[in-house]
């Protein structure tokens, strides 16, 4: 372990894609930004121009021979990968942590490991899923409703960073005073039921950040031209923290999280946060946080919502510091028989 700590960690992240603004995507992000000093690879089956990418030291394709097939089980193709894949592990180094997000292809088979994760990424795990991996990484512990019974279970919290290090008004007007949110509405599960609810007494506009397709393709046609309802599509995260900044509330719709990443953001740049009490509320070291409003069924009256404009509370997120996620990965490896 000494020599580990002398050369710092070799980590291999399987992700869906790398680079884009997704929470899957920024969780890579965040983990290559947090190990710096550390060797990162990274196996992906695709990659957005543009993306976060320092701190990797080799980025994979998915279909590159190294991995291909790596993942299959049964017939010519598990009787080929079952040949291959041990030949594949002994012709590379061995990685002391093996980080697979729940979309990252499985290339569990064709590597060498001191340890291994599966992180669920607000996904469902199955004892089939977890099948080969040391630990499911809880990112938040509410998560431990997402995994099956059978699997051992460590918490790992992502490392949280500014959205930006400045902050850009969108070209999008917003008016002077506001509320926001931000999520794209593929699904029941981000709440669009709830924001409808909420608008029906909201004492402010409702600024909704998501993206053109999101608005195209999943909004209610009431809330497309709603009086109360400001759309701005496509923010860059600088845009994105200038908004945070000048709310007088971040208002999360979502009914489950893997992380929570958009109630995060709130946390750090955000006067007061207002959500059901998911992923990263779930943290013990949450729980005193100021300015936090939590809710279950959003009939909130809004004559006494907390009015911080402008004022950020002082909270400690140190609990999500990339120094303490570091340190819980090497504690990881430390603890590998």
């Amino acid at each position: 372990m000494n020599a580990t700590k002398d050369r710092g960690l070799r980590v291999l992240v399987s992700a869906g894609t790398v680079g884009g603004p997704g929470g899957a995507q920024r969780a890579v992000a965040s983990i290559l930004r947090a190990l710096p000093e550390d060797s990162v690879d990274v196996v992906a089956r695709r990659q957005i121009s543009g993306g976060q990418m320092s701190g990797a030291r080799r980025v994979w394709d998915s279909r590159h021979w190294r991995w291909i097939g790596s993942k299959s089980a049964s017939g010519v193709n598990g009787a080929v990968a079952r040949i291959v894949n041990p030949a594949r592990a002994q012709l590379f180094p061995e990685y002391d942590v093996h980080v697979r997000l729940y979309q990252g292809v499985n290339v569990n088979r064709a590597v060498r490991a001191k340890v291994r994760l599966l992180v669920p990424s607000g996904n469902q795990v199955t004892a089939d899923d977890a099948h080969g991996y040391d630990f499911v990484a809880l990112q938040a512990p509410d998560n431990v409703g997402l995994v099956d019974a059978g699997p051992r279970l460590t918490l790992l919290p992502p490392p949280l960073y500014p959205l930006s290090d400045r902050a850009d008004q969108p070209g999008t007007p917003v008016p002077s005073e506001f509320c926001l949110t931000a999520f794209n509405p593929y699904g029941a599960i981000k709440g669009v039921d709830d924001l409808e609810r909420a608008l029906e007494g909201a004492s402010l506009p409702i600024v909704w950040c998501h993206t053109n397709r999101g608005i195209d393709t999943h909004v209610p046609p009431a809330l497309r031209e709603h009086p109360m309802l400001v759309h701005v599509p496509d923010p860059t995260p600088a845009e994105l923290r200038w908004l945070y900044e000048r709310c007088a509330a971040y208002l999360c719709f979502s009914k489950s999280e893997g992380f929570g990443w958009s109630i995060a953001d709130g946390l750090r740049h955000a006067p007061v946060v207002v959500s059901r009490d998911i992923g990263i509320l779930t943290h013990p070291e949450a729980r005193s946080l100021s300015g936090v409003v939590r809710t279950e069924t959003w009939d909130l009256d809004w004559s006494v919502m907390p009015t911080a404009r402008g004022n950020l509370p002082d909270r400690d997120l140190s609990f999500q510091a990339p120094e303490t996620f570091r340190r819980n990965l090497m504690a990881l490896v430390e603890s590998a028989p």
